[in-house]
């Protein structure tokens, strides 16, 4: 039997991955294959209302054999209207043997119909994977807002935070105007992204109306009325006026205000809240304290209302030296024999008394010289015997220190 030569025909493995693409590289003389492997082969948004949003996630992944290469996807390219693609992160996106990255595809539809659009994944060297996009874009269901409160009024200056809610739609964001202009304007008030209304600071001239519109639909909308008043006038008085007082010394302040229920006060000395050594102090009750020293220049107390800076009531407050005080007590001999008399001082009417006198009084007279202004003191004086008895306390005298 006659042996035939045959041809031998070599065999090559070929593989495929699922939704993804291959490449051939080479490591010195041994072929690598490079996979690129999508999670989804097409993505269907199914019904979707016009100006709503629905979002679909794609994950691309290196599927390559270990000790394959790194795979860079250098664009990712959508098309169809209503279709947008967000990746992960900043292309071009180099994904190692192993590692994945997922991208969001949105479709916000802006008219109805069926809309068809294509994803393309574009990695270096290696082909493009395409994945098909649909869906389909519904009329928009009825969109409504409503605008809480309904109506305000306010003082000029002052804020009223508005709210807003939409239905109908996904997007419940609002653009918030007054009088038709977007954040408002210093004519008719201002208001923030999230409805806070800030009333002019003159009454304006016009109505003003609050509106709130869909961003979704801009022709859905909804408003508040605002009336702006003139502030009240506020009126503050203080007592006592254009005191006197000596350094160190109290002096208790009080105010009057009138025209607003809030008849709180701010003290402030020469302008400043509270005070300061140098010019004296100011409690939150009005008690005012005299610096240590006259001060060079002017004191002044200020009653400011809380609800209004702008309404406020001064006096003058006059800072003189402290002044150094005595009593002279003198009385009447004692009929009978003495070697001398004491003294005594109380600072109260029922006592106790204090002997002040280091020695017997011969004399019929006494000069106390440590007395306190503000501080009002008794007196009462004995008579002691040549040998050292003592009478009782003769009559009480008061006597108050200025």
């Amino acid at each position: 039997m006659a042996l035939k030569k045959r041809r031998l025909v070599p065999i090559v493995a070929i593989s495929m991955a699922l939704w993804g693409c291959g490449g051939m590289t080479q490591t010195g003389s041994v072929p690598r294959q490079a996979n690129l492997q999508l999670s989804s082969s097409a993505l269907s948004f199914g019904s979707v209302s016009v100006g709503s949003t629905k979002t679909n996630n794609l994950t691309i992944s290196n599927t390559s054999a270990s000790g394959g290469p790194a795979i860079t996807v250098s664009h990712i390219d959508i098309t169809g209207v209503g279709f947008s693609v967000t990746p992960a992160g900043a292309l071009p996106l180099v994904l190692a043997v192993g590692q994945s990255s997922t991208i969001v595809v949105s479709f916000t539809p802006t008219s109805t119909g069926t809309v068809n659009g294509n994803l393309s994944i574009v990695p270096e060297s290696m082909n493009s994977i395409n994945v098909p996009l649909s869906g389909s874009a519904l009329s928009s269901p009825g969109i409504s807002v409503t605008v809480s409160p309904s109506s305000a009024t306010l003082q000029v200056g002052q804020s009223q935070q508005f709210n807003a809610s939409v239905s109908g739609t996904s997007n419940t964001a609002v653009t918030w105007m007054v009088n038709g202009t977007a954040g408002g304007n210093s004519t008719v008030g201002t208001i923030s992204a999230s409805g806070l209304y800030t009333a002019p600071t003159t009454v304006p001239s016009s109505a003003v109306v609050v509106t709130a519109q869909s961003v979704a639909q801009t022709t859905a909308s909804a408003s508040a009325t605002v009336s702006i008043t003139a502030a009240p006038v506020i009126s503050v008085s203080i007592s006592p006026v254009n005191p006197s007082l000596q350094v160190g010394k109290l002096l208790q302040f009080t105010a009057q205000v009138s025209g607003t229920s809030n008849t709180a006060v701010n003290w402030l000395v020469s302008g400043v809240l509270g005070g300061n050594t140098s010019l004296g102090t100011i409690s939150s009750t009005g008690l005012y304290t005299a610096p240590a020293n006259v001060p060079s220049a002017p004191v002044t107390v200020e009653a400011q209302s809380a609800s209004n800076t702008n309404s406020f009531a001064t006096t003058s407050v006059t800072i003189t030296a402290s002044v150094a005080h005595h009593v002279d007590l003198s009385w009447t001999a004692s009929v009978s024999s003495v070697a001398g008399y004491n003294i005594y001082r109380s600072t109260q009417a029922a006592g106790p008394f204090t002997k002040i006198n280091p020695s017997l009084d011969t004399a019929t007279v006494y000069t106390d010289s440590a007395v306190v202004s503000g501080q009002t003191y008794y007196y009462t004086t004995t008579a002691v015997g040549s040998n050292g008895a003592e009478s009782l306390y003769s009559n009480m005298v008061q006597v108050a220190i200025p």
